[in-house]
């Protein structure tokens, strides 16, 4: 995909610059999170490029593109490092435990994190591998706390609900049981290769992840943006332990699933959230702004944002399909319905596409 000119130019060789996203075709929605992130020091983009195939990226002027390099990498070791026609930053990055030795064996995936080094590391734990491996490495903490919440927003919605993020059946019985407000539980997992889809289901997340009262999650590209927006958040630890939570945990409420469920986290009076991430938000933001010279600046969901109807039944269709990949609950279904009838007042009653959404 490209985009149309902006008319931006380079002040060295009056050309323009090229600017790059990444796409994702996992099950995992948090990938697109983590690209939303990077767009805001994008000023424009020329393509989107696969994780999983960044060294097959090739544009017919071999002019470099620009490209921040975060999040988690990579199912497919053997497709890095990325092709010469990238110009990376590597910062808020991940290597997967299971592949992360394979990549660094390769001689010239060594050679490309330090040449373009030093990598900036979404977790100590990568940190950790890349220095005893002398690439050069610091810990810089994940792009989703750049994230700008819209108080326009906040205050023009009710939070009136808690959201309940790919947790367990025993914490969700848990918080319906203790809560007196609403409470809705959802999926970050997304059956769809369409990316532009992907990318709209990933922003309908993040605006259930501002609006909420609290969030409760076992996920880090949950609870981090909602860091980063202000929205109160409880992170569940996970009972195996593959380094991608290290140096970050700490910077939100965490307890084990036991500890919550025996009352750790007071689910109708939840804490703020700390503010111990705010100097290395700060640190990722011009890191990331030297590299491309912008910065929106501007929050990440528009005032006007609401999710649109086609969307969200095209969504509740996708899940249709998708459902039994979750064990056979209805992940979506509670929240859709909440949406439609909080978005949609006018056309919810006596409308037979509603009843789609009826409680089973």
């Amino acid at each position: 995909l490209r985009t149309q000119d902006s008319g931006l130019r380079t002040q060295d060789s009056g050309l323009r610059t090229n600017y790059a996203l990444m796409k994702y075709t996992t099950s995992n929605i948090g990938d697109e999170i983590q690209s939303i992130a990077a767009q805001r020091f994008l000023p424009h983009i020329d393509y989107y490029i696969d994780r999983e195939y960044l060294n097959s990226f090739h544009n017919d002027n071999h002019e470099k593109a620009k490209i921040i390099l975060n999040g988690w990498f990579m199912d497919i070791p053997d497709n890095f490092p990325p092709s010469d026609e990238i110009f990376p930053l590597l910062v808020s990055m991940h290597l997967y435990h299971g592949n992360r030795e394979k990549l660094i064996m390769n001689g010239a995936v060594r050679d490309y994190l330090i040449h373009h080094g030093p990598v900036g590391c979404r977790d100590k734990s990568t940190m950790n591998f890349l220095l005893e491996h002398d690439v050069p490495a610091y810990f810089s903490g994940c792009m989703t706390t750049t994230m700008i919440p819209n108080m326009k927003l906040k205050r023009r919605r009710e939070n009136e609900y808690i959201l309940c993020v790919n947790v367990k059946d025993e914490v969700y019985a848990h918080v319906k049981e203790k809560a007196r407000r609403p409470v809705f539980r959802i999926t970050k997992k997304y059956i769809q290769s369409d990316s532009m889809k992907r990318f709209k289901w990933a922003k309908m997340m993040l605006f259930m992840y501002h609006q909420a009262s609290s969030v409760i999650t076992m996920n880090l590209h949950t609870a981090l943006p909602c860091l980063a927006f202000g929205t109160p958040v409880c992170l569940i630890e996970q009972e195996k332990y593959d380094g991608r939570f290290d140096g970050l945990d700490d910077l939100l409420f965490h307890c084990s699933e036991h500890e919550f469920i025996n009352g750790f986290y007071d689910i109708d009076n939840p804490p703020a959230n700390k503010d111990s991430f705010i100097d290395m938000r700060n640190s990722l933001v011009e890191t990331c702004r030297a590299f491309t010279g912008f910065d929106a600046g501007v929050p990440t969901l528009e005032d006007d944002y609401a999710p649109d109807m086609l969307s969200l039944l095209d969504i509740l269709s996708m899940y249709g399909r998708a459902v039994n990949y979750e064990g056979g609950r209805r992940l979506l279904k509670e929240v859709l319905k909440k949406a439609i009838h909080k978005f949609f007042p006018s056309i919810v009653k006596d409308n037979p596409i509603i009843s789609i959404i009826k409680d089973e």
